[in-house]
């Protein structure tokens, strides 16, 4: 489980940038979705598919 506030930029194609270590713990492709009070959840593709 990742916990924290991390700063984030979009590119000119309106892609999210991620941290690099976001991306080595949790993979090169992840799922975001809406979590609570205004937060996003992010998930591997291997723990999404467990729900």
């Amino acid at each position: 489980m990742l916990i924290g506030e991390y700063e984030h930029s979009l590119d000119a194609k309106g892609r999210l940038i991620m941290p690099a270590k976001i991306r080595d713990d949790i993979g090169e492709k992840f799922i975001v979705t809406k979590g609570l009070d205004g937060c996003l959840f992010g998930f591997s593709r291997n723990r999404m598919e467990q729900f």
